[in-house]
């Protein structure tokens, strides 16, 4: 009984790990994505305030505006040290005006590029890790239903729809 036990447990562990890896690399390919040139998809870009908004954290949503890189890092630092037992990750954007970026607004970038950059993530990550191994079903099944809505937290940026 005691082998079994022990078995189960380095299974969970192993089963966590990789699904702590999946959710990882979603989470780093949406935050490339939304911060890459508009030509490729991702953020449209005037003066770099929008795409520099892009701050993935993990716990609970960056909700700061910035000005720098600095947010970014400790975010990027954050989502590479991240275990399940963490709680979700998110990827948000404070400045006030993503909103209408992503109703169009821009020229440089479709409505919806936002969903765009998680949908094209979503279909690689099913490339990459086999199509049954990342359904949102199971995903909403090993972490929550409440992380796999906030790993799709970009689809409601942070701030004013006004």
């Amino acid at each position: 009984m005691a082998r079994r036990t022990g078995q189960s447990k380095a299974i969970g562990e192993q089963l966590r790990a990789a699904v702590a890896t999946v959710v990882k690399a979603t989470a780093l390919a949406i935050d490339a994505g939304l911060r890459a040139a508009p030509s490729q998809g991702g953020t449209p870009v005037a003066t770099g305030h929008a795409r520099a908004n892009w701050v993935p954290s993990v716990t609970q949503p960056y909700s700061g505006e910035t000005s720098g890189e600095g947010a970014h890092a400790a975010g990027l630092a954050e989502v590479l040290a991240y275990q399940l037992s963490d709680g979700a990750i998110y990827i948000s954007n404070s400045a006030g005006y993503v909103p209408r970026l992503n109703r169009g607004s821009s020229k440089q970038a479709p409505a919806l590029f936002i969903e765009a950059v998680i949908d094209r993530v979503l279909a690689e990550m099913q490339q990459r890790y086999g199509s049954s191994s990342l359904s949102l079903e199971r995903f909403q099944s090993a972490v929550g239903g409440a992380g796999a809505e906030n790993m799709a937290s970009a689809y409601s940026p942070f701030g004013d729809d006004d």
